[in-house]
């Protein structure tokens, strides 16, 4: 499998090896100035061969799976909390489609599904854009922007966009958790 294959299958998430190093080379605000202030952690399976239409998806694992079948594959994913260099508003765009600015490959998260802000005091907020399977923080319903205020979110939330479920980590979180990772 080529990188870029690989790389498009994972959106633009990165194997939490990518940021060990790093983490036990910086401290915790060297890092987040690195990486960004915030994280989506998300356990995949690891991808195969192109198999049909599937093949550009993560293959992430839902509640259903039987993990014990398939842990040998298993790898945990970190997107960065960040806008993208060509992005055009002060939002973080979260998505299927490359146009976003948190790429999630996978069909059951909508092409714009929700975005992520940050406030005055630093923490972040997340509203759905009005996807088809809807974002859910801590199982709560987030609601649809226009429809209530944003949800905030804090480190070690679970953040559930249609079937993909997240935790949500602060720099601080992911630097520690990368450090143990690298031992």
């Amino acid at each position: 499998m080529t990188q870029q294959g690989s790389e498009n299958r994972r959106g633009t998430g990165l194997p939490i090896e990518v940021y060990v190093e790093d983490a036990q080379s910086l401290s915790p605000e060297e890092f987040g100035d690195r990486h960004g202030s915030a994280f989506l952690l998300v356990t995949a399976a690891g991808v195969g061969p192109p198999v049909g239409p599937a093949a550009t998806m993560v293959g992430v694992l839902s509640l259903a799976d039987e993990v014990s079948e398939i842990t040998g594959s298993v790898s945990l994913v970190a997107f960065p909390v960040r806008r993208g260099s060509e992005s055009v508003t002060h939002l973080v765009t979260v998505g299927r489609t490359s146009n976003n600015d948190i790429v999630i490959s996978d069909i059951s998260v909508s092409r714009f599904h929700a975005f992520l802000k940050q406030d005055a005091n630093g923490t972040f907020q997340i509203l759905d854009s009005g996807s088809t399977n809807g974002t859910r923080v801590n199982g709560a319903k987030v609601p649809t922007r226009g429809e209530g205020p944003p949800t905030n979110l804090k480190s070690g939330d679970t953040l559930r966009l249609g079937r993909v479920e997240f935790t949500f980590l602060d720099a601080t979180a992911l630097h520690s958790f990368a450090l143990q990772h690298g031992h």
